[in-house]
């Protein structure tokens, strides 16, 4: 009795992680496919969506880079409102249809900004799960 159970046990846990790891192939395949179709994307007059990737590891993690052409003046009222552009990450990441399997798969999103003339990173934004149910 115990025998059949630990077997069946076993199997459930080779198919589980069989699933999961032919959904973190699809996503990381999505992510590659995405960027090099779709990427460079203008996404406004100053933000630009360079590619995504997605890493597996744990439950995964889907990464956006951004490159933003800031003069002066802008890069100073960016940085007044970081905390308002990751609330808008995070809201969109909540709200959007296009990452519904990603978030029921329990992935993590990172949002990472640089500079478009000097590369530098401006600022990266990191959910979990737990920050977007």
């Amino acid at each position: 009795m115990y025998a059949r159970i630990s077997i069946l046990l076993l199997v459930s846990l080779l198919v589980f992680t069989s699933c999961q790891e032919r959904k973190a192939d699809f996503f990381e395949r999505e992510a590659k496919e995405f960027t090099e179709t779709n990427c460079p994307r203008v996404m406004d007059s100053f933000t630009t969506l360079d590619s995504i990737a997605f890493k597996k590891d744990g439950e995964g993690e889907l990464r956006m880079y951004y490159t933003l052409n800031l003069n002066e003046e802008s890069r100073s009222e960016l940085m007044n409102k970081l905390g308002e552009l990751g609330d808008m990450n995070l809201s969109n990441l909540r709200n959007s249809i296009e990452l519904t399997q990603h978030r029921e798969a329990g992935v993590s999103f990172s949002y990472i900004y640089r500079d478009a003339m000097t590369g530098e990173k401006i600022v990266e934004y990191h959910f979990t799960k737990k920050d977007y149910q």
